[in-house]
């Protein structure tokens, strides 16, 4: 069995054939220029930029968000407050994607002694945060049980990190 690699080469690659900078790639993962170009040059990676072009197009939306928040202060205030929402939506998808798993993890691990009644009862908390925070998805999930047994013992979860 050969060794785990000490680099996510496909995180690696990623950036390189997404177009991000070289130095940039080498400080995130920490990796040395030398064996980064040797790995560049033996498994023939090629820029395709993507991820460059879509960096750029960002900057270039934010350049003209700028320009009319400086054209029209009333709505400065509208616009960062747009953005500092768009943020907090995204970390609480992120947090309730980190719940999610968590509570996946305690399903498969306690599968013959989980309450269905309260899986459904997270399950809906985590659909509530998920429609807080991106509002425009229709939330609706259904859940068959049918082939579930009809008595299952009550298990007390508790969370601690």
């Amino acid at each position: 069995m050969a060794r785990p690699s000490k680099y996510n080469w496909d995180a690696i690659k990623e950036a390189y054939e997404g177009g991000l900078d070289i130095e940039d790639i080498i400080k995130k993962f920490r990796i040395t220029k030398k064996i980064l170009n040797n790995r560049i040059h033996l498994k023939e990676w090629i820029v395709k930029g993507y991820i460059e072009a879509d960096i750029k197009g960002f900057s270039a939306s934010l350049g003209t968000l700028a320009q009319n928040g400086t054209k029209h202060p009333e709505i400065a205030d509208m616009i960062v407050e747009k953005l500092n929402t768009t943020l907090q939506d995204n970390e609480l998808i992120s947090n309730n994607r980190k719940l999610a798993k968590l509570l996946q993890s305690v399903v498969i691990r306690e599968k013959d002694n989980i309450n269905l009644k309260n899986i459904k009862n997270v399950s809906g908390v985590l659909r509530d945060i998920e429609a807080i925070a991106n509002p425009t998805v229709n939330n609706k999930v259904e859940i068959n049980n049918s082939n579930q047994q009809a008595t299952i013992p009550t298990i007390n979860i508790s969370i601690d990190e």
